[in-house]
């Protein structure tokens, strides 16, 4: 009974996530103009799927930041710019790369275990679909790891923030043909960790971060 009811449960997860996804794409990469109505009848029609995954993709993409409800009128998107693109991979770069130096001398030997097994985690997943919100997640997890040890908590705070907007999803996203150049940016920062090599950890810090930003702005305008 258990596995039937995990069983549902899982593949109603599983449509969420794929009409969430599309929605999101749709938006990111410019589908959907600024202002534009998100019609429910419609979307559900295009991914056949009813109106509740619809609905709940709404909610999500509203907290996230690139949709708008409005009531009596509908849900209108609002998609990103690339000033708000370059505005926030500026800040988040700034405050991660000084929070994982700050961190870097309390680094214990059982952290640098989790961060391999984060990677390795993320090197054997399969980038598809029904896996790229799981893939994030590790990934918000791997950066969060490199900068709990940091002392100064309100760079942490901040770095958190910018790293933690909607930005960070929809590039994995948008980016998923750049996955193999990710997995060589986070082995070469944990290179860098495990040598306590300061300079070096702040370098491949903010070059993944730049890549990330120039690259998704690239993909956006195209």
């Amino acid at each position: 009974m258990n596995n039937m009811i995990n069983n549902k449960y899982n593949k109603k997860q599983s449509i969420q996530n794929i009409v969430t996804n599309n929605l999101r794409k749709a938006i990111l990469t410019g589908e959907y103009k600024q202002g534009d109505k998100i019609v429910q009848e419609e979307l559900a029609k295009r991914y056949g799927v009813s109106r509740m995954p619809i609905r709940e993709a709404i909610k999500k993409l509203e907290f996230e930041g690139i949709i708008k409800s409005e009531p009596r009128r509908g849900a209108f998107a609002y998609p990103i710019g690339m000033e708000d693109i370059e505005e926030i991979y500026t800040l988040r770069l700034i405050h991660e790369s000084l929070a994982v130096e700050k961190a870097l001398p309390y680094i214990t030997d059982e952290d640098i275990e989790e961060l391999e097994k984060i990677i390795i985690k993320m090197e054997n997943l399969d980038m598809n679909d029904e896996t790229f919100e799981y893939y994030s997640r590790l990934n918000e997890e791997f950066h969060n790891k490199l900068i709990e040890k940091c002392p100064w908590k309100r760079v942490v705070q901040n770095a958190r923030i910018f790293w933690g907007h909607y930005l960070s999803i929809g590039t994995t996203l948008i980016l998923t043909d750049h996955h193999e150049k990710v997995k060589q940016e986070h082995r070469q920062i944990f290179d860098a960790v495990t040598k306590k090599d300061t300079m070096l950890l702040k370098n491949t810090i903010e070059y993944h971060i730049r890549r990330n930003m120039n690259e998704l702005i690239v993909n956006i305008q195209k």
